[in-house]
């Protein structure tokens, strides 16, 4: 009962209603020094007694014990920034066991239980038993979808069951999660927008869409990156793909905007051209990831822009952590080097004098050691 605020909270309420312990005994039926004890957090009341005095008190036994089985909004934020801190500070197992912990005493707080899954996807790798991570996850997303009543919480959580089935080479299962077709796009954001506008509320349908179009913007970047990877022999579709992204991105401020949309899409672009032969347009690929990487400012944010401005207030509503980076900031410039120098698939170019000055820019930039090279 360590996380219980029941002696506090006793001797709050007796006091709000103006009762000496001994008038709350003589209700309870117990002794003046037994509820001396209690308020002094010595020993705790029989469970039978519980619903007694939550009714005496008109509270619920939860408010009663100062326990909260759903954690807020703004608490989740910090618990998940502290923990993936602490995946940069301490093995694997020893925060996964406070995640375990937390876990069990807000095992009904579907959000939460979101989250967590949310965070060992991005940090599984570092386990000793990365398969025994991902089948943990899985079995969160399960218990979400079987739970939760959220609609919009039980889709974040087939998503990411569906990456889980991904990463564990299970892709029928991923089809028969998210099905086999595209799905056909009804536009409810403009119905919404235009009825809320009828309302008076225009603010908020400028801001639905925004929103909107923010997300379908990213969508188109994502299919068209995702695409490049099955255009390899295509070379003519494979050009004209990069030269709409490339416009796309500079027509919208992406890589300011959304940074990690222009870094996998130009790893990717880089990718293909390798495996074209064509050397040079895939180190100039890799110049323009690292020019991103340069104007990376930390900490990050997701944030919205002066086209965007009206998307953080939705980011702080609606994406559980907020405008927060999803790992710690040293594992995130790790991996931005590493998307290049340890990938075997650039071996080949990592040398070439160009890319190398840019690496070392990068490296000065983000105050990595050398020796990552």
């Amino acid at each position: 009962m360590q996380h219980f605020q029941f002696a506090t909270k006793l001797t709050y309420k007796r006091k709000e209603l103006g009762v000496t312990q001994e008038q709350l005994a003589q209700y309870v039926g117990v002794s003046k020094a037994a509820v001396s004890k209690w308020e002094k957090g010595q020993s705790y009341p029989d469970i039978t007694l519980l619903p007694k005095l939550a009714t005496y008190f008109n509270i619920t036994i939860d408010e009663l014990l100062g326990y909260e089985p759903q954690m807020t909004k703004e608490r989740a934020r910090i618990v998940y920034a502290e923990l993936t801190k602490k995946f940069s500070q301490q093995n694997f197992h020893e925060v996964q066991q406070e995640i375990e912990a937390l876990l069990t005493e807000y095992y009904a707080c579907y959000p939460f239980v979101l989250q967590m899954a949310q965070l060992y996807l991005n940090y599984y790798k570092l386990a000793d038993n990365p398969t025994e991570i991902l089948q943990r996850i899985d079995e969160l997303c399960q218990r979400i979808i079987g739970q939760c009543g959220d609609l919009k919480i039980v889709y974040e959580a087939e998503m990411l069951q569906a990456y889980v089935k991904l990463e564990q080479g299970q892709f029928e299962q991923v089809l028969e999660i998210l099905g086999e077709e595209a799905r056909m796009q009804y536009g409810a954001e403009h119905l919404i927008a235009i009825a809320l506008a009828m309302r008076g509320d225009l603010e908020k349908a400028k801001e639905t869409l925004q929103v909107s179009m923010y997300q379908h913007m990213l969508g188109t970047i994502s299919s068209a990156t995702n695409s490049l990877q099955h255009e390899i022999i295509n070379l003519s579709y494979f050009d004209a793909t990069i030269q709409r992204v490339e416009a796309m991105m500079q027509l919208f401020a992406v890589q300011k905007l959304n940074m990690n949309a222009g870094l996998i899409f130009y790893l990717q672009a880089a990718s293909g051209y390798v495996q074209q032969q064509r050397e040079q347009q895939a180190i100039e690929m890799l110049e323009k990831y690292c020019q991103i990487c340069l104007n990376i400012k930390f900490p990050i944010e997701l944030r919205g822009d002066s086209y965007f401005y009206l998307l953080d207030n939705w980011i702080a509503k609606n994406i559980h952590l907020g405008a927060q980076a999803p790992r710690d900031e040293q594992s995130i410039k790790r991996d931005l080097l590493a998307s290049i120098t340890k990938q075997p698939i650039f071996a080949g170019i990592v040398q070439h004098e160009r890319l190398q000055k840019m690496l070392s820019k990068v490296v000065k930039h983000l105050q990595i050691e050398e020796e990552i090279l």
